[in-house]
């Protein structure tokens, strides 16, 4: 039986009740402080609740894109006119800040959400309020982060976790893949705009979270992040005609079939990253709350490969990752 590390409990215990301190220190009359649900970024969310209502406690030390950018980015968002939680408070010394409650309808609880053009199309018109927001200092990172993505894939999946190695041909892809990212149309870029940063509020009105990593990319991965789910078999079908919606609202110039390849890349080299992160958390920090994402995610990219013409990627995908990785998953 494995046991729990009573050294991280009290840590987790401790930081309870560092939140429920800084809660009440902003309303006094605080009856509870619950955990919210984990998530990969490793920031730590708390819901308070009193008499009159609720709000969230969000604890994140981090010295790059902490608190301070999350809130210059809260009202730069705000000020272009795209829905985000409202600040109520921040600690500098803590590390805490008090958050509207937004609630708990992220879009991932939507059923047959990309049945519901409506709600896709909301979705759409924020992506474009978004990447065309006046943001100060943005990171413009991604070029150089390139490489290390790829090895997230190559090295912690295929090596690391299921002891595979890569196809010849590997190398390569990335030689073709970088001018396809490179010569996209770029933007603001949130890097994991998914359903699960996407909240609906009243009215079906949709609210942006975490975006304080946000920073100066290819249009194809914000794209991707919406269009190509992680939880859904890919349509191609609903991909393209998404891609034609957005092309005919977006502030840029696009035609439908640039914004559907962009999609498609932007989603190649975001799922690849991704497969390796997850795969990471679970290797180095014993985190597979997302583990069980990845043969979905793994399908979906052999799709993707096949459908832009990347045929050794798809095979290798299909017929040798994803039968590994789903033996390997059996004994977790």
């Amino acid at each position: 039986m494995t046991r729990p590390c009573l050294r991280k409990l009290k840590i987790a215990d401790n930081l309870e009740s560092r939140a429920l301190s800084f809660a009440k220190s902003f309303h006094e009359d605080i009856k509870s402080i619950q955990p919210l649900t984990e998530e990969a970024s490793g920031r730590k969310y708390f819901r308070a609740s009193h008499d009159q209502g609720t709000f969230v406690v969000c604890f994140d030390p981090s010295t790059i894109n902490g608190h301070p950018t999350f809130i210059q980015r809260a009202q730069e968002l705000k000020n272009a006119n795209v829905r985000v939680p409202e600040i109520l408070k921040y600690d500098e010394d803590s590390n805490f800040t008090a958050l509207e409650d937004i609630g708990d309808c992220n879009l991932l609880d939507v059923p047959d959400f990309y049945q519901k053009n409506n709600i896709v199309e909301k979705v759409l018109l924020l992506l474009n309020d978004m990447q065309s927001a006046n943001l100060v200092n943005l990171d413009t990172t991604f070029e150089m982060g390139l490489e290390s993505h790829a090895k997230k894939f190559s090295k912690i999946l295929c090596k690391e976790f299921l002891d595979l190695d890569m196809y010849s041909g590997y190398k390569d892809l990335y030689k073709r893949m970088i001018p396809k990212l490179l010569d996209q149309k770029w933007a603001n870029c949130h890097y994991d705009f998914e359903r699960r940063n996407l909240h609906m509020g009243a009215d079906e009105e949709i609210i942006l979270l975490d975006f304080q990593d946000l920073g100066f990319g290819p249009i194809g991965i914000d794209l991707a992040g919406i269009l190509i789910d992680h939880y859904y078999e890919i349509n191609l079908e609903l991909v393209s005609s998404y891609s034609n919606k957005f092309a005919q609202l977006s502030k840029f110039d696009l035609s439908g079939d640039e914004v559907y390849e962009y999609a498609l890349w932007g989603a190649l080299q975001r799922n690849l990253r991704i497969m390796g992160t997850l795969t990471s958390l679970y290797i180095h920090k014993n985190k597979k709350f997302r583990i069980m994402d990845l043969p979905r995610i793994i399908s979906n990219s052999a799709t993707v490969a096949n459908e832009i013409g990347e045929s050794e990627l798809s095979n290798f995908l299909s017929n040798t990752v994803l039968p590994k990785f789903n033996e390997r998953i059996k004994v977790l």
